[in-house]
């Protein structure tokens, strides 16, 4: 019975103790929204290519993949054209909206608001433009998400500064372990689709990323000299097995953290220079840093010694 309390009881510590280390705060919420903010900025030259009634491919085709309850970008711009709004304005005040609510982000201006806003806009966007989304597009929504969740207004935020706020002491745990499990279960996954068939173990896969039409464009480094020493090519691939699917374990071993922590971070930027996929490595580093990176600093402890002085030491008192 002993054993089943103190198992009981290190659960709910877990998951319920009190953290009053509140860095990872400010920086998921400035590195994310600045992150989703240069994104924006990137795709905004093409925006009505992608999103307007003018785009690459009719938004009547993306429609039939989208159920009828879902608002699209197309619906709102439909909508407001039934009230006399032209699309040209919709566009407009949509481009202000989304960097004005980033804006707000990284500030601290009242962001759960605005990450609430904003990924009701990013949805609407993504679900009526499916066919231009991939995975760091659903990785911006659950950023969000995680944004509604925290407290991340609370520290290192414009809105204290103006109003003269304090921080309210808040318990946000349960949030932040619930974004480390999130993690841990998304990388042992991709390791385990990986793992499950042959291209990851002889290279293969490797080989086909590092010649992707999109792949190499700024570094346009010449890998064919690759062919001749395949075994490179199946060390990465396995490497990638291995730092993902043992990423659940390694992570939370405080010996083995750092480590952990710092092969993640290098196989992104790896990512991110050779396959120029610049968004998701961003986002994935912003991930594995928020959750894991400032555990390593709340781990350090400053221990102070107190000295009893002793009575002799103290001056004799007057007497009036």
């Amino acid at each position: 019975m002993k054993n089943l309390n103190a198992f009981y009881t290190h659960i709910e510590n877990f998951f319920f103790k009190q953290d009053n280390q509140t860095e990872f705060l400010g920086f998921f919420r400035v590195a994310i929204g600045t992150v989703i903010l240069l994104q924006f900025m990137a795709v905004m030259p093409d925006f009505d290519q992608l999103f307007s009634s003018s785009s690459i491919i009719p938004q009547d085709i993306m429609g039939v993949f989208t159920p009828d309850w879902m608002i699209t970008f197309s619906k709102i711009v439909s909508f407001l054209q039934s009230c006399g709004i032209e699309e040209s304005t919709t566009i407009l005040m949509t481009k202000v909206s989304f960097i004005t609510l980033c804006t707000f982000i990284i500030t601290g201006f009242y962001s759960r608001i605005a990450a609430f806003l904003l990924l009701i806009l990013q949805i609407a966007l993504l679900k009526g433009s499916s066919f231009f989304a991939y995975g760091a597009d659903f990785f911006t929504s659950m950023s969000l998400f995680y944004l509604i969740l925290f407290p991340a207004d609370q520290h290192f935020s414009l809105r204290n500064f103006i109003f003269r706020k304090n921080p309210v002491d808040s318990n946000f745990t349960p949030v932040k372990r619930l974004f480390q499990i999130h993690i841990s279960i998304a990388y042992f996954f991709s390791g385990l689709d990986k793992a499950l068939g042959f291209n990851w173990w002889n290279g293969e896969s490797i080989w086909k990323a590092i010649h992707l039409p999109y792949s190499n464009r700024d570094l346009n480094i010449d890998f064919s000299w690759l062919a001749e020493h395949s075994y490179i090519l199946s060390f990465i691939g396995w490497s990638t097995i291995i730092i993902e699917m043992c990423y659940p374990f390694f992570i939370w071993h405080k010996p083995t953290q750092k480590t952990w922590l710092y092969l993640t971070i290098s196989m992104h930027i790896g990512i991110a220079l050779v396959l120029n996929l610049y968004y998701f490595s961003a986002i994935m580093i912003i991930w594995n840093i928020t959750n894991f990176y400032f555990e390593q600093t709340a781990n350090k402890k400053v221990f102070s010694t107190k000295k009893t002085i002793s009575a002799q030491y103290l001056p004799n008192q007057i007497d009036s």
